[in-house]
């Protein structure tokens, strides 16, 4: 109705002789609030810590699996932050040279003020055995791709490079009825 009422009075109006005075339109005033500046969302300035899997709740081959790759994506992270605090607890240091390595090395590194940078591992589980009733554990077998990575001194200096590699390694892993441990990771592998 009111639309036909706008039209109805244009229609009238203009069958008027006299031209209706034009009225001069002023622009709307528009207050514009200043926009908001985004803030910065933070971006992370090192290695981020892999997400645990799920699967490392289960207790049998599924289980195995998940945690040999979870401890080997995982060891990029501690020997770039020097965070050995979960490394130490699943490793079985008693069996597992590469564990007692790894935390040698990061000791080294911190005292040193050396950094540790790049070495992400991508890991295909190619096999995962039945559990070995003899030392209670699964053996998994993996295809372990290694980015490069390089020591870096404090004053910028490369100490070590390492170039990019992969490798088929077999994880031992134990479940000791609460968590998984490494037990040992080694040159073993059967391949698929």
């Amino acid at each position: 109705a009111a639309v036909a009422l706008v039209v109805g009075m244009g229609v009238v109006l203009g069958g008027c002789s006299t031209p209706a005075p034009e009225v001069e339109k002023t622009p709307p005033v528009v207050s514009q609030a200043p926009s908001p500046t985004p803030t910065p969302t933070p971006t992370p300035t090192g290695p981020v810590k892999p997400e645990r899997p799920a699967d490392m709740d289960r207790t049998d081959e599924v289980g195995a699996a998940a945690a040999a790759t979870y401890f080997l994506e995982l060891y990029p992270y501690v020997m770039a932050t020097g965070d050995i605090e979960e490394w130490g607890q699943v490793s079985m240091t008693e069996t597992c040279e590469l564990c007692t390595a790894v935390m040698g090395h990061v000791e080294d590194y911190v005292s040193s003020g050396n950094r540790y940078v790049g070495g992400g591992v991508s890991v295909d589980v190619l096999k995962t055995y039945a559990l070995d009733t003899l030392y209670g554990g699964y053996p998994v077998d993996v295809k372990a791709a290694q980015d490069g990575a390089s020591v870096i001194s404090p004053d910028g200096a490369v100490m070590e490079e390492e170039p990019a590699e992969v490798s088929e390694l077999r994880v031992e892993v134990i479940h000791d009825g609460n968590s998984w441990r490494l037990a040992g990771v080694s040159n073993d592998a059967q391949g698929s």
